[in-house]
């Protein structure tokens, strides 16, 4: 079943030039998906009784366009077959004129919060209708491989700003480590930063808690568009990202 909400955007989620940033989008399809996971009881307070909670664990953004603070928008987003452990997600950013500006495809798992396991999504949620229409080109993840050569960026003192109701550190924030660190690791610094970002793969694999001492950046510059990512924890590799620049 679909799922739509109308906004206007708003200049937090925005940067100095009142454009959307890609943070702000993965906060916009986040919000999105847990309030259609609400409208069937199965949003964080649905689930927080249980001692569960939705765990993004996957999620590819294409970007067309970023729109601007202001702008009248809708969030479209709705959930796709699963596997019986994995909940695929898409959605879209639509503008006024009907037109897409950005997409998303992602993974889900209602974790334990305790056990910490991968529930069985048969056992929390009703049946309801899935749709099988694509928002973005990747229908299935590959795995994520990147090379074995990526250099420290920098350590990350994880601030207590970062840390969602999970515990831990809430996805986009990740997304804004990685974004920053680009004009670090770009061949040339000439304004790389104002480059826009034109997909966005982020493969969640550990979290990363509230004073971890441990927490590093790695990255590398494929090309001067392309760059990899891997940031590290102290139980290993907590995140991987592949980001393409316009």
């Amino acid at each position: 079943m679909f799922f739509t909400e109308d906004i206007i955007l708003s200049t937090l989620i925005c940067d100095e030039d009142d454009h959307l940033t890609i943070w702000g989008l993965a906060r916009l399809f986040q919000d999105a998906a847990e309030d259609h996971s609400k409208s069937y009881g199965v949003g964080y307070d649905g689930l927080i009784v249980q001692n569960r909670a939705w765990i993004l664990t996957r999620v590819y953004y294409n970007i067309l366009r970023y729109p601007i603070a202001g702008e009248k928008l809708t969030v479209r987003t709705w959930p796709k077959p699963d596997n019986g452990l994995i909940a695929p997600r898409d959605s879209q950013l639509i503008d006024s004129n009907g037109m897409v500006c950005a997409s998303c495809t992602s993974n889900w798992v209602i974790l334990n919060m305790e056990s910490r396991r991968v529930c069985r999504l048969g056992e929390i949620i009703k049946p309801f209708e899935k749709e099988t229409e694509s928002a973005t080109s990747v229908v299935k993840f590959d795995k994520m491989l990147l090379d074995d050569d990526l250099s420290l960026v920098k350590h990350i003192d994880v601030p207590y700003s970062s840390i969602d109701h999970t515990h831990h550190v809430n996805n986009a924030e990740y997304m804004k480590w990685i974004c920053d660190a680009i004009p670090d690791i770009c061949k040339s610094h000439s304004d790389e930063h104002r480059r826009e970002i034109s997909s966005f793969d982020i493969n969640y694999v550990k979290e990363t808690k509230y004073n971890d001492p441990e927490v590093q950046l790695y990255g590398k510059s494929i090309n001067d568009s392309a760059f990899q990512f891997r940031l590290t924890n102290s139980s290993g590799i907590s995140v991987q990202a592949q980001v393409v620049l316009k």
